[in-house]
């Protein structure tokens, strides 16, 4: 089958949709399939980036199609309706395979080639949640009736867990086409570090991604002064780094608390091997799943996850061995649950573990999708 996926980035951009994508790519490639992957380049030259294509295995093409720079977090891609077009006829496109949040794919609804062709949509997250701002509202009032018609013209719309569909009501009306297909690791590049022990240690936890309004660092940071046997490593960059510094230095937390910035990939897993803990605190359903869960679950460490309502994580933690979850709102709750998983520590790491949502299971789960809405009429 030949399969088009258009996204927004892929790696080297760091985040979990990038990589989800990148992963989902390489294994449908390793089953069988032709995969293009159309994305936006990142590699910006003052206000746009140039058009790239790549071959990172044979079977899959990547166009990292130029851009300009974002606007309201949205980088507006120049010729995709061109692009596709040209994608559909040289491979024979069976399948486009969306994902979103993308408001650039919006131009789609006027492409007489990608519409002829059937429109898997894979649902990442709503693009405006509870927390969002007035201005984040309004445009997105603005632009609301072309994701419904996106939404309308996809055969089948995918969701990570059954968690989020009770909570999104803009998914409401389109129940009916709504599928919940788990996103994936690909785990074949995982080594599994050496078990720590803990001891009278300081207890090393992480939380690991962009440094936004919804992931609530602000929480165990406070939680932090609770705690004074452990110790918390902040990883990722954002706008928020100078506020939390400050935050820190204001509760005399710099012996305990560490945010170091952006990191690479190989600091990911030093990091990743040297903790006891990933904590995922994050309070909107913006964290519709959290791939580092994944990530550390691979790893076979202990997680520990806010509850928050519609949001995947506490659905992770709960099908895992080493998973616990917090009240999302009680920073006392973060911190009885740390001190519970410090006290048992032992215990827990002796629990055997299954890791059951590898890359392979979501392309093996999609195959028989793509299969269904390619043999349905035409809505």
């Amino acid at each position: 089958m030949n399969i088009l996926h258009i996204g927004k980035f892929y790696p080297p951009y760091h985040g979990g949709m990038e990589t989800y994508l990148r992963d989902l790519a390489e294994a449908q490639v390793k089953q069988g399939h032709q995969v293009a992957v159309l994305v936006h380049n990142h590699h910006w030259h003052g206000i746009k980036s140039n058009t790239v294509t790549e071959q990172p295995m044979p079977g899959l093409t990547l166009i990292r199609q130029a851009c300009l720079r974002p606007v309201l977090f949205t980088p507006l891609m120049l010729g995709l309706n061109r692009q596709v077009k040209r994608l559909i006829r040289q491979q024979s496109v069976d399948v486009i395979h969306l994902h979103v949040p993308n408001p650039g794919l919006f131009m789609l609804l006027i492409n007489r080639s990608a519409k002829k062709v059937p429109w898997v949509l894979r649902w990442h997250s709503d693009m405006v949640t509870e927390r969002a701002s007035r201005w984040l509202r309004f445009i997105y009032g603005c632009i609301k009736p072309f994701e419904t018609a996106l939404l309308k013209n996809s055969r089948k719309i995918l969701i990570s867990t059954p968690e989020y569909i009770k909570k999104s009501h803009r998914l409401q009306q389109f129940r009916p086409h709504v599928m919940v297909v788990p996103l994936g690791l690909n785990t074949q590049h995982i080594l599994l570090p050496k078990p720590l022990t803990l001891n009278k240690k300081p207890m090393q936890i992480l939380t690991l991604g962009r440094l936004s309004f919804y992931k609530n660092h602000r929480m165990l940071i406070h939680a932090m002064q609770q705690l004074p046997d452990m110790h918390l490593t902040i990883a990722g960059g954002g706008d928020l780094h100078q506020d939390l510094q400050r935050l820190i230095h204001k509760l005399k937390l710099t012996d305990q608390i560490h945010l170091t910035g952006p990191v690479s990939e190989t600091e990911k897993e030093r990091l990743l091997g040297g903790c006891h803990v990933l904590c995922l605190a994050s309070n909107d359903r913006a964290e519709s799943y959290g791939m580092v869960l994944l990530e550390a679950m691979a790893r076979h460490k202990i997680i520990l996850a806010a509850d928050t309502p519609g949001s995947g994580m506490r659905w992770l933690a709960e099908h895992y061995e080493r998973g616990f979850t917090f009240n999302y709102q009680e920073v006392n709750d973060l911190v009885e649950k740390l001190q519970l998983i410090r006290h048992n520590y032992q215990n827990i790491m002796q629990q055997p573990v299954k890791f059951a949502l590898s890359i392979e299971q979501t392309a093996a789960a999609l195959s028989p999708i793509y299969k269904e809405i390619c043999t349905e009429k035409s809505p």
